[in-house]
């Protein structure tokens, strides 16, 4: 029911200029896994505790403890709870504690406190596989899988990317002709 009263600013219910998108409309963070869906490059970094996604979509970034156990009571964060561990060649990650206030997706697909990941990393060929299984009783009436491949960038490199919203008014004011009653910086 959630879905039905959100409007995306793009998609089959868009609506641009009046959207319910807590990323544009507020410039939140985007939170997990949306922010894995944005044409953007991103970097997986691992260290002896910790595997770092680092995105270039507004320089976003998230933690993945290695070898940890879950916290029994997170606090709710825009990308989650990650711990994750190695199972062969892939690498599996236990996510919890995310805030209700992002989308999973750009169309405004909802989720709760509850929302619970699984994730199964790894590579097949020159790509990198993401299966993700979504579980949510608040918002899902049973769990879910995604599938995602990305495929390597031929340089590997990375270009800053910041949303601002001085640049969202910009947009607003030039292309959709809304009358912008804060200051701009130009």
């Amino acid at each position: 029911e959630k879905l039905k009263t959100e409007r995306p600013a793009q998609g089959e219910n868009q609506d641009f200029a009046n959207t319910t998108d807590p990323s544009l409309k507020f410039a939140d963070p985007n939170g997990y896994p949306r922010i894995s869906q944005h044409p953007m490059r991103f970097k997986l970094i691992q260290t002896s505790d910790y595997v770092y996604q680092l995105w270039e979509y507004n320089n976003n970034w998230r933690q993945i403890a290695l070898n940890v156990p879950q916290d029994p009571d997170p606090a709710l964060t825009w990308y989650g709870n990650a711990v994750g561990k190695w199972e062969g060649d892939t690498l599996v990650v236990d996510s919890v504690g995310y805030k209700d206030s992002t989308w999973l997706d750009a169309r405004g697909l909802p989720h709760t406190t509850d929302l619970h990941l699984v994730e199964r990393i790894h590579k097949a060929g020159t790509n990198l596989v993401f299966d993700i299984t979504f579980e949510d009783k608040g918002a899902f009436t049973k769990p879910w899988d995604a599938h995602l491949i990305y495929k390597p960038s031929p340089d590997g490199s990375m270009t800053e990317n910041i949303y601002t919203i001085s640049d969202e008014l910009r947009f607003r004011e030039r292309f959709l002709n809304q009358k912008v009653n804060i200051p701009i910086r130009r």
